[in-house]
């Protein structure tokens, strides 16, 4: 037989070999609520034929609570009118559950079956069905289903496995599996396959309840062995190192017809020993089967604890060739290089850290170098260590590639060891960088299909729970009047910034004074009038809008105006042309009828587009679905979860588009960010501070763009003259901030040190601050025709052959900063220990002074004489360089 089947998550219920009815039961958003002596009755088919022995019934779903308690609604189950089972109870929690039951072939007719599901009239809340399915028996399947229904839902499978090359008889040992999917049904997985970031893919099929698995495996450079594993146990969830490597989604399934569906979590893990996967494919005992394409992250700044390390040693190095253990903290081409197959490296930090996720690069040259299998350790003194993770037959594809790898990390350590038992052949050892993080990158959601068996596919798609911000928090949508009016402020003084004349054509000179594109807000009796005309109450975000601004003019490019509280309304009453148009629909499979007719328009002029918000699908905190139908649509756009999710992603896009002007708005936000970026860097904690500089920088902060450059000048000098001719010398806004007194002490003595290095010709042409800085130089000095060949604005002039620009480089004194008393005292006695060739002397005096710097401006967070003064050209090395702007410095010294 066909499985038989009634979905309630979407509006109109859809059904499959069956129609249904109800008595004193109803449709309830993405559920039918069935209350005490209600019912759901569902009428299916069996042919004539043999009637088969039995039949499986699976439903899906919730109990609603009663206040802070889980609710009881026992519910009695009958096919043709024989009972399956009486008063039973669906587990109460957060989530819809799925039980299963058995249906005796003697229930059963040929023709017509009747399948009741009532609530007892002792019930003291509701039963809330999102899903009736009944289906032939798959009994082994169903028995170990329901036998691992707890150990599904609370735990992770871990694997020891092996893997054989094709034909071999010899199983080599592979690192561990650890596998965990949980879509809150109780099902555990028959079938499983995936495929990492990498390019590495595995298929496995498991025995009956996960106890071992079989299956292969294709490496990421297309090497094929078979691969198996036996369970060694089950972790607890609450096990808190294993939540820091889950990834939980909240899911929305049934969305690829544009129709909201069961919302669920999904909770996943497979961690097989090389970097994170992006794909996974699975199918269950019942049939069903999914698959998602993970949205990949890069690790947040915030996570990245490299710059705590102080020392980095390795087993041997090329300290000759400039390839030495300290390059592996650079974010640069160059590298470090060992002798012989084996190697070790460890890193001290500054104070102990729980790392769970580190990032080896691959050298530039010699795949037979790379690593292939290595442990890592932890300690807490540098000499008792513990193993950490362990990673064998590992590869790079391509030079300069970064892998990642994730570990559940238990406690803090102070020192690391990577210690590598085997490379890829060769008789030396390479890395180009390792990175440190104390969690691993988090996808930011999924997209993919779902599909129950016997059914077709349905859309499938997923957030971050970790991605979905807090409310009250500073990236959430805004809920009340308040926060309303702080957004839509900002809001308007981008728009008013950036917009041309003509768009701005409704917008009178009262809004434009006071940088606000919306009116007065509705008070309380006009939106309870509007309330009591529709017959409902407005949910909670559109509500909260309308009292901070009655309407609202230019909200996005393609929408000008949104409707006051007295013209908002039902699509069908409000705007009857665009409905009738929009309900005609074309083709077949138009299934918007329902929804449009039940929409409600807030908006009233756009460019060929409606805003729409849907009463029938509601959140648990009130919130109504919101939609965009535009006349270049097939059908209706994203589904958002409220109105303020809406108007958020249109500022989004809007912002992206004119990103431009964008930037150079919102200072007060910018200087925000410069100011904790300072901090950040004053801290030591150097990557996240240059990651909020440029965020600074991309909201028009000129000193936010500066302090990045001159901090990433420390970590790689060699590249440091291109970003100061473009992003300083080159970029108007930098040279107003910051002042041509700074830039002549930092910028341009930097810059002048980097370019004679590797001297091809003049500066640029177009360096016109460059040249009101260098000296300007009397005719005939060196070969210099007039002022260096310079003219008035300052510009090379044509034929300049580079000599002028020399001649004025060397001539060009920069000016000192000031500096504390007690750190200019210790310039003074290393440029002395300098000069007499104690470099290392030298350096351990500017080491000790380094905690103890510190300048009241906003504009300066390292002593950048200290990269720019010839006398410490040989002291101050690129490990030290490092080592300035990682010490805490000034108030945040240790």
């Amino acid at each position: 037989m066909r499985a038989t089947f009634a979905d309630f998550t979407i509006d109109p219920p859809r059904f499959g070999n069956g129609a249904a009815r109800y008595i004193r039961c109803h449709p309830d958003r993405d559920r039918l609520a069935i209350g005490a002596g209600g019912r759901v009755e569902l009428d299916f088919a069996l042919d004539g034929g043999e009637l088969p022995e039995q039949l499986t019934l699976t439903l899906i779903a919730r109990v609603s609570p009663l206040g802070e308690s889980l609710g009881w609604a026992p519910i009695d189950i009958t096919v043709n009118g024989q009972a399956v089972i009486s008063r039973f109870t669906v587990p109460g929690g957060a989530r819809p559950r799925e039980v299963a039951f058995a249906v005796p072939g003697e229930a059963l007719v040929a023709g017509l079956n009747t399948l009741c599901v009532r609530g007892c009239a002792e019930a003291r809340g509701l039963l809330w069905l999102y899903r009736i399915t009944v289906e032939p028996s798959r009994i082994c399947a169903r028995m170990h289903l329901m036998a691992e229904e707890r150990p599904a839902e609370a735990a992770v499978c871990a694997y020891r496995t092996e893997w054989r090359a094709p034909g071999s008889a010899e199983w080599r040992p592979a690192p561990r599996l650890l596998v965990h999917l949980d879509r809150g049904e109780g099902s555990l997985p028959v079938r499983l396959a995936w495929r990492g970031q990498d390019g590495a893919e595995a298929s496995i099929g498991f025995r009956p309840a996960m106890t071992e698995f079989y299956g292969h495996r294709r490496a990421a450079d297309g090497t094929l062995t078979e691969y198996r594993g036996v369970l060694e146990g089950r972790s607890p969830l609450r096990d808190s190192a294993l939540e820091e490597v889950m990834h939980r989604f909240r899911t929305v399934e049934g969305c690829g017809s544009g129709a909201p569906g069961l919302r669920q979590e999904l909770r996943l893990l497979i961690e097989d020993g090389g970097p994170p996967v992006e794909r996974v494919m699975w199918g269950d005992p019942s049939g069903h089967s999914g698959t998602v394409s993970l949205l990949a992250a890069e690790p947040g700044p915030e996570a990245e604890v490299t710059d705590l390390v102080i020392e980095v040693r390795a087993h041997s190095e090329f300290a000759e060739a400039g390839e030495v253990a300290e390059n592996l903290l650079h974010d640069s081409w160059h590298k470090w290089l060992g002798h012989g197959d084996r190697a070790w490296l460890e890193f001290t930090l500054r104070r102990p850290v729980a790392v769970g996720h580190y990032v080896l690069t691959s050298a530039n040259d010699v795949p037979g170098r790379d690593p292939k299998d290595w442990t890592l350790k932890g300690s807490d003194d540098g000499e008792h260590w513990v193993d950490l993770d362990s990673r064998v037959e590992e590869s790079f594809a391509h030079r300069h590639q970064p892998r990642g790898f994730t570990f559940a990390a238990t406690n803090a350590h102070r020192h690391y060891r990577l210690e590598i038992t085997r490379n890829a052949g060769e008789d030396q050892i390479q890395l180009s960088q390792v990175r440190l993080f104390t969690s691993a990158p988090q996808p930011k959601g999924f997209i993919g299909h779902y599909q129950r068996a016997g059914e077709a596919p349905t859309g499938y798609r997923g957030t971050s729970v970790s991605a979905v911000p807090e409310p009250g928090s500073a990236t959430a949508p805004p809920r009340t009047v308040e926060q309303w009016r702080s957004y839509l402020a900002e809001y308007s003084a981008t728009i008013l910034r950036v917009a041309d004349e003509e768009e701005l054509s409704e917008v009178d000179d009262g809004q434009r004074a006071a940088g606000w594109l919306g009116f007065e807000g509705a008070d309380e009796e006009s939106v309870l009038a509007l309330e009591e005309r529709l017959g409902t109450r407005l949910p909670p975000s559109y509500r909260t809008f309308l009292g901070a601004s009655d309407g609202w003019l230019n909200i996005s490019p393609f929408m000008w105006r949104m409707r006051p509280a007295k013209t908002v309304g039902w699509l069908r009453e409000a705007d009857p042309e665009t409905w009738s148009v929009i309900r005609g629909g074309e083709g077949e499979d138009w299934d918007d009828t329902a929804f449009m007719d039940r929409a409600l328009l807030v908006s009233e002029e756009g460019d060929a587009q409606h805003w729409l918000l849907d009463p029938a699908d509601v959140s648990e905190d009130g919130e109504w679905a919101a939609y965009i139908w535009a006349s270049w649509y097939p059908a209706l756009g994203d589904r958002h979860a409220s109105f303020a999710e809406l108007v958020a992603e249109e500022r989004t896009g809007f912002e992206d588009q004119a990103a431009h002007e964008v930037r150079m708005g919102r200072p007060g936000t910018a200087e925000d960010l410069v100011a904790e970026g300072r901090a950040q860097a004053l801290r030591g904690e150097v990557r996240m501070a240059m990651a909020t500089f440029e965020q600074a920088a991309v909201k028009g902060s000129g000193a936010g763009a500066y302090l990045g450059i001159i901090l990433g000048a420390f970590l790689d000098i060699s590249a440091a003259h291109h970003w100061i001719r473009t992003g300083i010398l080159g970029d108007p806004r930098v040279i107003e901030a910051i002042g041509m007194e700074q830039l002549r002490a930092e910028a341009a003595p930097l810059y002048l040190r980097c370019a004679a290095e590797e001297w091809t010709g003049t500066p640029g042409g177009y360096l016109s601050a460059l040249g009101d800085i260098l000296p300007r130089l009397p005719d005939g000095v060196d070969g210099v025709v007039g002022a260096g060949g310079v003219a008035a604005s300052g510009a090379a002039t044509e034929g300049d052959d580079g000599t002028a620009w020399m001649a004025r480089a060397a001539a060009f004194a920069p000016p000192a900063l000031p500096e504390s008393r007690t750190f200019q005292q210790a310039l003074d006695l290393a440029r002395a220990l300098a000069d007499r060739g104690a470099t290392d002397q030298s350096w351990a005096v500017l080491e000790a002074a380094l905690p103890h710097w510190h300048c009241d401006s906003p504009h300066r967070i390292a002593p950048v004489v200290l990269l720019t003064d010839p006398a410490f050209r040989e002291v101050v090395t690129p490990a030290r360089a490092r080592r300035v702007v990682t010490t805490p410095r000034g108030e945040f010294r240790e």
